[in-house]
C-alpha cells in the first residue's frame, strides 16, 4: 500500500462509514475535518458529529472550524497532504484549498452525477421515482458537484425502497467503490470524464414544509414522498391537533374527495386513488402498525386532513 498523506473531511454517519473503511484498509489518515459541535434533538444539547466523536476516540487529529479561512489553509499546508477526500462534509472548499494537495481533492457523492447535484440526492432520487441510483467519485472544482467524474457505480432500485434502506445501500456501495478506486487513482490509471451539463438536476436541501404531505397529488407522488423521508425524519400530515408521520403505505385504487379519510381502515384519498397506511407515528410516540393505531386513536370517516 502506498503511504499517502490523506486528509478526510466528513460529518454524518454516512461519512464515518467511509472513514472507517479507509482505516480498515490500512490507509493512513493524517487529520480529519468535520462540522463543529451543534445543538441537536429535543434536549438541544451540544453534540459532536459522528466523525468528530470517532476521531477523538481513536486519537485521530480532528479539526472542526466554523469556516475554511486562511488560518485553516496554513494548517493544511503544513500537513502537505497528498489528497483530500470529502464525503458529506457540509462546507464548500475555497478555490485555493482545491489545489493544495498533490493529487487534488475528491468527493464521494451519492447519486449518478450530473443527476442530483446538491445536498439531498437520496431524497430527490426517491421523490422522483428513479429506478436507478449509485455513487460518483469526482474531482472537486469551484462549482458544486460539477467536477469531472473519476469513478461511478450504479444500482437498480426496487420501487418500494425507502430513504434509510437506500442510504445503507449507497453507503456500502460508496465504501467498496472508494477502496476499488484509490489504488488506480494513485497509479494515475483513471481517465476523468467531463459532466454533461445538459443532464444536470439539482437536489435542493430539504426542510419540514417539503415533508408535509399534499393528498391532492397523485397517489404515486404521495407514495414516493413518504418513502423519500422514511423512517426519519418522516413525511407528515395534520389531523385536527395531531401531527402524524406516515412511515409505510400501500397504493390503492379507491376514489374519494382528496385528503379525506375514506373508511375505518384510515385509508386516505388522493387525486387519482388512495393510500393505505401500514406504519404510522404520532408526534412524540413510537412507530405503530395501522392496527395498533386504529385501536388507540379516535377518527371519523369523511374527515379532512391538513384542514
Amino acid at each position: 500500500m502506498e503511504n499517502k498523506k490523506i486528509i478526510f473531511m466528513g460529518t454524518p454517519s454516512i461519512s464515518l462509514s467511509h472513514l472507517k473503511t479507509l482505516l480498515n484498509h490500512n490507509y493512513k489518515i493524517e487529520s480529519v475535518f468535520t462540522q463543529p459541535p451543534r445543538k441537536k434533538n429535543r434536549g438541544m444539547q451540544i453534540q459532536q458529529s459522528p466523525v468528530h466523536k470517532f476521531s477523538l476516540e481513536n486519537k485521530i487529529s480532528v479539526f472542526y472550524p466554523q469556516k475554511l479561512d486562511d488560518i485553516i489553509y496554513k494548517q493544511l499546508k503544513k500537513i502537505q497532504p497528498d489528497i483530500i477526500i470529502v464525503m458529506a462534509y457540509g462546507l464548500l472548499l475555497p478555490s485555493k484549498f482545491l489545489t493544495l494537495p498533490k493529487l487534488g481533492c475528491i468527493n464521494i457523492h451519492v447519486s449518478l452525477l450530473p443527476r442530483w447535484r446538491g445536498a439531498a440526492p437520496i431524497q430527490h432520487t426517491l421523490l422522483n421515482g428513479d429506478d436507478v441510483s449509485g455513487i460518483s467519485i469526482i474531482k472537486l472544482e469551484n462549482k458544486l458537484d460539477a467536477g469531472p467524474i473519476l469513478f461511478q457505480k450504479k444500482i437498480n432500485l426496487p420501487n418500494h425502497i425507502n430513504k434509510d434502506d437506500l442510504e445503507l445501500k449507497l453507503t456500502d456501495l460508496g465504501c467498496k467503490s472508494l477502496i476499488e478506486f484509490l489504488p488506480k487513482y494513485f497509479k494515475n490509471q483513471i481517465s476523468p470524464k467531463i459532466q454533461d451539463e445538459t443532464k444536470v438536476t439539482y437536489a435542493n436541501k430539504i426542510n419540514s414544509n417539503f415533508r408535509k404531505i399534499d393528498f391532492n397529488k397523485k397517489s404515486l407522488d404521495v407514495f414516493n414522498q413518504i418513502r423519500a423521508y422514511s423512517q426519519n425524519p418522516g413525511a407528515w400530515f395534520l389531523y385536527k391537533e395531531h401531527r402524524i408521520k406516515l412511515i409505510s403505505v400501500k397504493i390503492n385504487n379507491n376514489i374519494g374527495k382528496p385528503s379525506t379519510i375514506l373508511n375505518d381502515k384510515f385509508e386516505i384519498s388522493c387525486k387519482d386513488g388512495s393510500i393505505l397506511p401500514m406504519l404510522l407515528q404520532r408526534e412524540g410516540k413510537k412507530i405503530v402498525s395501522i392496527e395498533e393505531f386504529i385501536r388507540g386513536f379516535n377518527f371519523s370517516v369523511g374527515d379532512q386532513l391538513n384542514a
